[in-house]
């Protein structure tokens, strides 16, 4: 398992490698401006819809759990969750990598962190869910997971909505390609990054915290499972990258902004 790990994400790091070993070696450059267009419409429209799903999935589960399953997750309808993120994870990978062989700017960490959020699916579905005794013990760090999954959803949300508002703006400027997508930090206007940034720092921070706890059940005892350590260990990288890439984001946002104040300074001088 950790041999086939390794070697999937080492054929994802190469250029193209994604795509080839999905869709093999085709040429997914559309030459035609309208196609181009059409593919970035679809992604965002894929956006939508699972952001809506990504809320509603891990909610419906958390209430079942309270209401009709007395505080203990059964096994498949975790499962059957980890699986549509595999779908999920797989599907905005490949589209992604489809839009930036056709020039959009999505930045590659975005990709990998698609990646790694693919691998961390893919082993939860070999992971067993533990049921009683100590039930409740035993799945919190599903049901951190779950909570983190519907702040996630809460993000996109927000993101899909203000963001992309922001973003036709800046094309009609000139300030951005019709190719490029909303993701993450890298469209809003200061309003709005008040609005997100807190949220999106609050979201690494429990990611974070859901690695460690985690990692902490395991080291514990109260679940020894291969699959717990390495979600815990990945969770935690996802966390830091993404932390990392918000930070990079927000200072190349305000190196941008006083590059332009100093120009607009200097015509008016």
């Amino acid at each position: 398992m950790e041999m086939l790990m390794r070697y999937v994400f080492d054929v994802c790091m190469h250029a193209g490698g994604f795509l080839k070993m999905f869709l093999g070696p085709i040429n997914v450059r559309a030459s035609r401006k309208d196609v181009q267009l059409k593919v970035k419409e679809e992604y965002n429209s894929y956006r939508d819809r699972t952001a809506l799903l990504f809320l509603l999935f891990p909610s419906i589960l958390l209430c079942l759990r309270s209401w009709v399953w007395n505080g203990c997750l059964p096994t498949f309808p975790v499962q059957l969750y980890q699986a549509w993120l595999l779908f999920l994870y797989t599907g905005l990978a490949l589209r992604e990598n489809i839009l930036r062989a056709n020039g959009s700017d999505i930045r590659p960490w975005w990709i990998y962190h698609h990646y790694c959020a693919m691998i961390m699916a893919l082993v939860s579905l070999t992971w067993d869910i533990k049921g009683q005794p100590n039930c409740a013990q035993k799945q919190r760090g599903v049901q951190l997971f779950l909570q983190w999954a519907m702040m996630q959803g809460v993000a996109m949300l927000l993101q899909n909505r203000y963001q992309r508002q922001r973003l036709y703006t800046r094309i009609a400027l000139g300030k951005a390609k019709r190719m490029d997508v909303v993701w993450g930090e890298t469209a809003g206007v200061d309003g709005q990054l008040w609005l997100l940034c807190p949220i999106l720092f609050i979201l690494q921070g429990f990611e974070a915290y859901v690695g460690l706890q985690l990692l902490r059940t395991a080291f514990k005892g109260v679940t020894s499972e291969w699959q717990v350590i390495f979600c815990g260990i990945l969770l935690v990288f996802m966390a830091v990258g993404n932390f990392l890439n918000t930070v990079q984001t927000l200072m190349a946002k305000s190196r941008f902004k006083a590059k332009m104040k100093s120009k607009s300074k200097q015509e008016l001088d």
